[in-house]
């Protein structure tokens, strides 16, 4: 666990400034590949092109039959919310393919919880465009202190009291060589990340095996994604109040994957840097970033920076979805072009 000085040292160091850099043009700020409502993409490659998921109904999705092809929408992924959960909708799902499934991690309302308390289900499909059934009667994560939701394979015991008592969301699935680990934050603040080891279906949790805290921050931090580079272990997290522009994706480095304290950090996207609004809920596919952005009044523009859509008219904003070439500079990751449509 990141000890308090070390967190509010990281804290401090992602709000300086860094070098000036020069104010974007209009005809560089990066076009949506997908408009209308798209937030928190997972993408995966499929076929020559790419299908991804996103929060809302069931997992709504979209896919594009080449890597620049025009991008389809393709209706919700599950064919049913699971048992244990209440109406609402999916936050955040992470997709990838595990021995010949499609499987798909997606945080679900559960009662007890509030109005936005999660919980964090899996269900697969044997092709990514035909319906996505739960496996299994009960959440793959979920705090035991739930009380109306039936005992979860993680049930992240025994419980922190310095966390607060709201359910866990942002599932993230890391393939590695020691197999698969699947990622996830404890919602609102402080912010953790977690990780917890999954068996080789990726539908259980490894026999045995319980979660362990990488990483905390005083703030807010969710979206995980876990990438090793020959330079050490990389954390993508968004960072800030995804209700506004300031709204960003954020980078940390680390030689080992078991201790952050000394993590390296920067500032991947922002809206000094690409010109968007609240780039965040970031994904990778090979070498292409997936993202969404707030745009307004029903144009592929970025809204203006003051934008707070939990203070204006919903319908008037909406997250539409962005792409990116990513690069990697001596292990550090760097945008070095835009997909446009």
């Amino acid at each position: 666990m990141r000890s308090p000085l070390a967190a509010l040292g990281l804290a401090l160091a992602l709000l300086l400034p860094l070098a000036p850099t020069p104010a974007l043009a209009a005809t560089d700020v990066p076009r949506p590949v997908l408009r209308g409502n798209f937030a928190d993409p997972a993408v995966e490659r499929l076929g020559g092109g790419y299908v991804a998921f996103a929060t809302g109904e069931r997992a709504p999705r979209a896919w594009t039959r080449s890597r620049n092809g025009r991008w389809q929408r393709h209706g919700p992924a599950l064919t049913r919310l699971p048992s244990w959960s209440r109406p609402g909708d999916i936050w955040a799902a992470d997709v990838k393919r595990v021995r010949g499934w499609w499987v798909l991690y997606y945080s679900a309302p559960v009662r007890g919880l509030g109005p936005y308390g999660r919980c964090i289900g899996v269900a697969r499909s044997r092709k990514a465009l035909d319906g996505f059934t739960p496996v299994g009667g009960r959440p793959l994560v979920c705090p035991a202190y739930v009380k109306k939701v039936p005992t979860a394979e993680d049930p992240l015991l025994p419980r922190d009291p310095s966390l607060p008592r709201a359910g866990v969301i942002d599932p993230s699935l890391h393939v590695g060589e020691d197999g698969l680990q699947l990622l996830y934050k404890t919602d609102r603040i402080p912010s953790s990340i977690r990780t917890v080891p999954l068996d080789r279906s990726g539908t259980r949790v490894r026999p045995g095996a319980t979660s362990v805290e990488l990483y905390r921050y005083p703030g807010v931090v969710e979206n995980p994604l876990l990438v090793q580079r020959p330079e050490g272990w990389v954390l993508l997290l968004s960072e800030g109040d995804y209700t506004r522009c300031t709204y960003q994706t954020i980078w940390l480095r680390s030689p080992t994957v078991t201790d952050w304290s000394t993590a390296e950090s920067g500032v991947l996207l922002d809206r000094t840097t690409t010109g968007l609004c609240g780039p965040g809920g970031a994904d990778l596919a090979g070498s292409r970033l997936f993202l969404h952005g707030w745009v307004c009044h029903g144009k592929p523009k970025p809204c203006a920076s003051g934008f707070d859509w939990s203070k204006r008219v919903r319908q008037r904003a909406e997250r539409a979805m962005y792409a990116a070439r990513l690069g990697w500079v001596e292990g550090i990751p760097t945008v070095t072009g835009w997909l446009r449509r």
